[in-house]
């Protein structure tokens, strides 16, 4: 083979090969595209109105909770090379207490009903 003749052949097997990776790019997004559908299928259904009354409850619950008091958090002081006092790390301790509210705000938005009631409309 010539110079030129490889150099067509080259150029030609870069050209498939962009293709295909063009081809298999949009191959995934569809695959995304349908496993996003079909995760979707098994969630609960929602109204905009529903699921901002929802985030409406979960502001409230974190707005009115007391972020502020000191008692909600750990702190470890420590002296500091030139002799300052310093926070060496502090944790955030009433994150259940937090997360129980929240919960609670959500839940007097819903009827809950048991999962043998659920398992039965799925069923019909």
């Amino acid at each position: 083979m010539t110079k030129v003749e490889l150099e067509v052949k080259l150029e030609a097997l870069q050209k498939l090969l962009g293709e295909k990776v063009t081809e298999q790019t949009t191959y995934q997004n569809q695959i995304n595209e349908l496993q996003q559908k079909l995760d979707d299928l098994n969630k609960p259904k929602l109204t905009g109105f529903q699921f901002s009354q929802v985030a409406k409850a979960i502001e409230t619950a974190v707005m009115n909770y007391p972020l502020d008091e000191l008692d909600n958090y750990s702190i470890d002081y420590g002296i500091d090379y030139d002799n300052r006092i310093t926070c060496e790390s502090f944790c955030f301790d009433s994150a259940d207490d937090l997360v129980e509210d929240i919960t609670c705000g959500v839940e007097h938005l819903f009827e809950i009903i048991d999962d043998e009631d659920d398992n039965q409309e799925n069923q019909d």
